[in-house]
């Protein structure tokens, strides 16, 4: 009898002997968050591809901008894409709370890729947008980025990626409630 099929671990570029079982991929989904090992514990796993992706990132920003984080790109993005914006608008979006917020918005002021403009509606308040610079910097990276998300998710058919962008909704859906002191369906049973 063999055991069961092995494949590369979705970590693998972090850990080329990493492997992760046919076993383990169609595994009880309880079992999983009982799991002994730190290691095969979804809530472990996730965090470390968000790092791992976040260093990548990070090395393609500073390849166009030398100070330009993963952090800081992500308002610049929103900004672009969406601005005019109020800074109140930016941390939901960019998963970043008021205070960082208000720090990420000077640095990016400072360097020039975002201006403050008044607010129309609210005198207390201003709007954000990207400056000339700002929008041309967030193309060309916007473009380079686009380009690497294709070489990570190289491999991915099209299916496995419509299952990762359901099943990473679907904890959003989640999360958003547990973090907010929201009752769920499952807590009420």
């Amino acid at each position: 009898m063999t055991g069961p099929e092995t494949v590369p671990d979705a970590g693998s570029d972090a850990d080329p002997g990493a492997t992760q079982t046919s076993e383990h991929r169609n595994a009880d989904p309880a079992r999983i968050h009982t799991a002994p090992r730190l290691d095969d514990a979804l809530a472990y796993r996730l965090p470390r591809a968000h790092r791992l992706l976040l260093t990548h990132l990070g090395r393609v920003l500073s390849d166009h901008h030398d100070a330009l984080t993963p952090e800081l790109w992500f308002v610049l993005a929103r900004i672009d894409d969406d601005g005019p914006l109020r800074p109140v608008d930016l941390t939901e979006p960019a998963l970043v709370d008021a205070p960082n917020v208000s720090r990420l918005v000077e640095r990016l002021v400072r360097t020039r890729l975002v201006e403050r403009s008044p607010d129309p509606i609210d005198r207390r308040s201003h709007l954000l947008n990207t400056t000339s610079d700002g929008a041309h910097l967030a193309a060309e990276i916007r473009t380079r980025v686009v380009r690497e998300r294709r070489r990570v998710f190289d491999g991915f058919t099209a299916a496995d990626l419509d299952v990762l962008g359901t099943a990473l909704t679907r904890l959003d859906d989640t999360l958003r409630p547990l973090l907010t002191g929201e009752r769920t369906d499952s807590a009420t049973r």
